[in-house]
């Protein structure tokens, strides 16, 4: 059963993979000047092909149009973005979860005022916070002279700031999502029937209502990650950060921006992946990825 999960997991991927050459190869026709030739998107597909077979031996060309060995320069900001992608996206998971449950622990008046709150938050830029927060520590350094760390932008990899920055939204709203279904799993009879044999909320919370939203919560993830995704595009690009969003604007060859595409999906699907076989154990639903 999980030999055949897998492998229409795999054929996805393939589709995936055949639907970002062939996506490559439309934008190659707008590199120099519009040139609409179903040749010469053909002539593109055949160069990707030949590239994505042969990746050891891929170059780079820059503004002067020198050419060298796109290895080992491409793991550097490569390894950069998916850190910060996926440090956000588990981050972003634990932190709604949590929330959700301290919320939940405390009064009806005082829940609701929250989730009125996560509405307004919900409705923040996502840049607008990053801002904020550089600007904040640029003050508190200014004032103090501590550099609590460092600015995004710099010479220096930055971590905390994009990971905490891209998590912000994505928390809130796993949080909203999140607090609404265990509301609505607590009116249901089984919970009363743990509740007659003594169980403490924290068990009822963690072993059964968690189990039970998990699938909910999965299909949620999936927006969650197309968020963090385009989020994770516009931070690289406003403010600097030498990720890949960065290495394929410096670098716009249609095997580059293919290769890049298809090698930055591949661990945000086996993510996916994993997260879908763990419910699946746990739970026995079936999740369609």
């Amino acid at each position: 059963m999980y030999l055949k999960s897998i492998g229409s997991m795999v054929l996805k991927f393939v589709f995936v993979l055949f639907g970002i050459i062939l996506l490559t190869g439309l934008i190659g026709l707008f590199n120099e000047g519009v040139e609409l030739s179903l040749k010469q998107y053909l002539m593109n597909l055949k160069g990707i092909s030949g590239s994505l077979l042969h990746f050891n031996a891929m170059t780079i060309t820059n503004e002067v149009n020198n050419s060298y060995p796109m290895f080992p320069a491409f793991w550097e900001p490569y390894f950069y973005s998916v850190t910060i992608f996926i440090c956000a996206f588990l981050l972003s998971i634990m932190m709604g979860i949590l929330l959700a449950y301290l919320t939940h622990l405390l009064p009806a008046a005082w829940s609701t005022l929250i989730i009125r709150a996560t509405n307004l938050l919900e409705s923040t830029p996502d840049i607008f916070i990053l801002i904020v927060i550089q600007y904040t520590v640029i003050f508190i350094l200014k004032e103090t002279g501590v550099l609590l760390f460092p600015i995004v932008g710099s010479q220096e990899k930055v971590f905390l700031i994009p990971i905490l920055t891209l998590s912000i939204l994505p928390t809130i709203m796993l949080f909203r999502t999140t607090y609404l279904l265990v509301k609505d799993e607590y009116g249901k009879p089984y919970v009363d029937l743990i509740k007659s044999r003594g169980m403490s909320k924290h068990f009822i919370f963690f072993i059964h209502i968690l189990r039970n939203i998990t699938f909910s919560l999965l299909n949620h993830s999936k927006s969650i990650t197309l968020f963090l995704l385009s989020s994770l595009i516009v931070f690289e690009r406003l403010f600097n950060i030498y990720g890949i969003t960065h290495f394929i604007l410096s670098f716009s060859q249609m095997d580059v921006i293919c290769f890049s595409l298809i090698l930055f999906y591949l661990p945000v699907f086996l993510l996916l992946i994993l997260i879908r076989l763990i419910i699946d154990k746990k739970t026995g639903q079936k999740v369609v990825i």
